[in-house]
């Protein structure tokens, strides 16, 4: 069921492929950028801005394995995918190790591994350690990793890539916050612009690289849901960060007092959702209105304007559909071939407008006297059509002598107008064009036989 639904939403699944592969690219590149400050003493490609936190060096390898990861993941004909399992548990095992040296004390000797780290020195954390929160991020990216890979746990997966996400989400906002200090950090997460939009980048890559379960499932339906859910999560995302930067950076500049700066921010954060919720409101009205437009062409494609009931092309479509059931061993299929009597003397003595009259009451007859699951269409001048699923020859039969006599004591503006009916019962494996042939016979009969009645064709053989 799953890869009949992807299939639907070829062009959404292709979407969100190319975004998890575009976040691998980009986390590699920010990770080889660390790696290259490091070996060559460039501070700016370890920290982007001079003087705030680096990317340490096995944060930058890290990521480097994370982004290998997904891309292999997402895009196995570019990277083997059996790279993704050993690169996902070295990930978990280095921010595994890291954890375990914060939390028992004991040095494992992965921190300097690479490169010494004298700044660290000067902001009191043990040289050439990641933080605890990269650590974290670390560990659920590289669970993420082999679950993924092995295409096991995809609820449990996109769970982790939630709380991951939740983890980079905090580290920008708090990034955006420090950014509107004077020292440009801050205390609780001593992590680096760069490092936080790794983390970020790697939740969004795992969630979009599963398009068929969790929050990419949403994104990739090609329905409303998903389209509101594609314009409106990125701005969703990004207004925290926004929020935290603007709060800080007036209280810093003494714009406002704290207590104004909490209630902007309330009045703010209660804008951009009402924001959020009219631009999504306004989006659905729109596609809303678009598909009701494009179900009424198409409607029109398969409706004959005159009668109102459906057209030949209608008609060609339901009964190739219905004898592919039949064939297959569904139900009974039954096809009334109707003519109008006299039709070219009634249009002479009457003229076409009282002609086209006729015709409209005609389908409107039949329209009243069919069931909901039953298909009447104009098959050509005077002449329509109706199928009947489910029913055998001897109730169609029953249907037929019915509308024969609804014609007959129908209202008719000029003078009365009553029809000849042909039933033809399908056999299995009976092509359209042989039951429409008997049914044809079946008509001409019932005219031959005085007309204003049905007759019953022979039964066919497939």
């Amino acid at each position: 069921m799953e890869q009949a639904a992807l299939s639907d939403n070829g062009a959404q699944v292709k979407w969100l492929q190319r975004s998890a592969l575009a976040a691998a690219l980009v986390v590699a590149a920010i990770g080889i950028a660390a790696l290259a400050g490091w070996l060559f003493d460039l501070p700016v490609l370890r920290s982007v801005i001079p003087g705030h936190v680096a990317m340490k060096a096995n944060t930058a390898v890290g990521m480097v394995l994370a982004a290998a990861a997904l891309a292999a993941c997402v895009r196995p004909d570019w990277m083997p995918l059996r790279i993704s399992g050993p690169a996902s548990i070295a990930v978990a095992l280095l921010g595994a190790g890291t954890l375990f040296q914060v939390v028992t004390g004991v040095e494992l000797g992965i921190d300097t591994l690479l490169f010494d780290d004298p700044e660290a020195l000067r902001t009191g954390r043990a040289p050439g350690r990641m933080s605890e929160l990269t650590s974290a991020s670390f560990v659920l990216v590289g669970v993420i990793g082999m679950m993924a890979c092995k295409r096991i746990g995809a609820w449990l997966g996109q769970a982790l890539a939630l709380v991951m996400l939740v983890l980079g989400l905090f580290a920008l906002s708090a990034y955006g916050y420090a950014m509107g200090t004077e020292s440009g950090q801050v205390a609780f997460t001593p992590l680096g612009i760069n490092t936080a939009l790794c983390v970020f980048l790697l939740a969004l890559g795992w969630l979009a690289s599963q398009p068929g379960s969790g929050l990419a499932r949403v994104l990739a339906n090609p329905g409303l849901g998903g389209e509101l859910a594609r314009r409106t999560l990125a701005p969703a995302l990004v207004a925290p960060v926004i929020v935290a930067f603007a709060a800080q950076v007036s209280l810093a500049e003494g714009w406002l007092s704290v207590g104004a700066t909490i209630t902007w921010m309330a009045v703010a954060s209660g804008l951009f959702v009402a924001g959020l919720v009219w631009w999504g409101a306004n989006l659905l009205d729109r596609l809303e209105r678009e598909r009701e437009h494009s179900r009424r062409l198409e409607a029109s494609a398969h409706t004959d304007e005159l009668t109102g009931v459906g057209n030949r092309r209608a008609f060609d479509e339901a009964l190739a559909a219905l004898l592919a059931r039949r064939a297959k061993g569904g139900s009974d299929l039954c096809l009334l071939m109707i003519d109008l009597d006299h039709f070219k003397r009634y249009n002479d003595s009457h003229g076409h407008l009282a002609g086209d009259q006729a015709l409209r009451l005609a389908g409107a007859l039949l329209r009243a006297a069919l069931r909901p699951g039953d298909i009447a269409a104009r098959y050509g001048g005077e002449e329509f059509a109706v199928l009947l699923p489910g029913v055998d020859a001897e109730r169609a039969a029953m249907v037929a002598e019915r509308l024969c006599r609804d014609f007959r004591i129908a209202d008719w503006p000029y003078e009365p107008v009553t029809i000849s009916v042909g039933v033809a019962e399908a056999a299995p494996g009976e092509t359209p064009q042989s039951l429409v042939s008997r049914a044809d016979a079946a008509l001409y009969e019932a005219k031959a036989s005085g007309r204003d009645r049905a007759a019953v064709a022979q039964s066919g053989s497939a």
